[in-house]
This record gives structure tokens, C-alpha cells and sequence, in this order.
């Protein structure tokens, strides 16, 4: 117990703390964001979801050979079409647009024959 008394124990100065922790919030602010701007930048499920979802309105419209309604909301996400004829008798354009809350999600472009839509 004497030989406990007499060492001098070594440890941190409070300014060396503070330092370490600067440094800590420093590189914790960076990686915040950093992952901020991936969150932001990457393919989010919303987006996948409507490319999928516009897919799915232009094989209606290519089996249809017609545009029902010209905007669609499924699940919170706008869809607008909108058709365009083609140089070729018979054939239209048919685009497709995806927004959510303003923003744009992406947007589809193809061609479809035109049928007469029929009223029942």
C-alpha cells in the first residue's frame, strides 16, 4: 500500500479533453453531411416506386391504345400524361411524368397505337 502512495499517477489535463472532444464533433459534423448528401442524391425507394409504377401506366396505355385520365395520383406520387402524335398515321407519343410535392421523380417516354376508346 506504501508503494501506491508515493507513485504519481499520470492523466488528462481538462484542456486535452475539450481538444479531443472538438475534434470528435468536428468529424461527426463532416460525416452528418456526408450522409445528409447521399440520403439526398441516391436512388430512394420513392423514385424506384414510381419508375416502376410508370411502367406500369404506359403497358395500360399500349394495351388500351388510349390515355384514360391525363393525371393519376397513386400513393402521394402525380402522374401526368400526355400525348403527342407521332409522323406516323395511327401512332401517338405518350410521356409520363412523376413528381412528388413538386419535385420531379423521373418521366417515360414511348410510342403506342391509338385505338378508339370505347364507351360502355
Amino acid at each position: 500500500m506504501a508503494k501506491l502512495i508515493n507513485k504519481k499517477l499520470e492523466a488528462s489535463t481538462l484542456i486535452e479533453v475539450l481538444i479531443a472532444m472538438v475534434i470528435i464533433m468536428v468529424v461527426f459534423a463532416i460525416a452528418m453531411q456526408v450522409f445528409g448528401n447521399v440520403l439526398r442524391t441516391g436512388v430512394s425507394y420513392k423514385k424506384l416506386q414510381a419508375q416502376n409504377q410508370m411502367q406500369l401506366l404506359s403497358e395500360q396505355v399500349k394495351k388500351n391504345g388510349y390515355v384514360e385520365e391525363a393525371e393519376v395520383k397513386i400513393d402521394s406520387i402525380s402522374y401526368q400524361l400526355s400525348i403527342a402524335p407521332a409522323e406516323v398515321a395511327g401512332i401517338a407519343k405518350l410521356e409520363i411524368k412523376a413528381s412528388l410535392n413538386g419535385a420531379n421523380l423521373g418521366n417515360i417516354k414511348c410510342l403506342f397505337k391509338e385505338q378508339v376508346k370505347h364507351e360502355d
